[in-house]
């Protein structure tokens, strides 16, 4: 019973810096490309030691379209994201982007074409 008294204490420590632990700060980026039929790709990149992926949002001329997060990399200079669908079972867009002043410019992948996309800080 001692060991449990000195336990509960430690434990509810452990739990409130794991809940306060996970509030790490997030940003995000908004990829467009141009012209008609845009696509539009939001990006919530979390700002931890090491800044990570933590969802996308695709829309395809004003349609949304559902994907998860197949992969990602995030380098100083460049960003680079493959979205699949839901199910994982289609591959449904690849960015690939590098640091163009205070954007990124590159080229997204959907559909088997190949489109000119920027992206910004949001």
């Amino acid at each position: 019973m001692h060991g449990m008294k000195i336990f509960l204490p430690l434990a509810g420590a452990i739990a409130a810096f794991g809940l306060t632990g996970s509030a790490h700060a997030s940003g995000g980026l908004v990829c467009r490309t141009a012209g008609a039929r845009p696509i539009d790709l939001r990006l919530v990149i979390s700002h931890t030691m090491v800044a990570v992926v933590v969802s996308a949002r695709l829309t395809d001329n004003g349609r949304d379209v559902p994907v998860a997060l197949a992969q990602s990399w995030l380098e100083p200079n460049d960003i680079r994201v493959d979205l699949v669908d839901r199910n994982a079972g289609r591959h449904e867009l690849r960015l690939y982007a590098r640091k163009n002043g205070r954007a990124y410019d590159g080229s997204l992948w959907r559909g088997g074409k190949r489109r000119w996309v920027r992206c910004r800080e949001a």
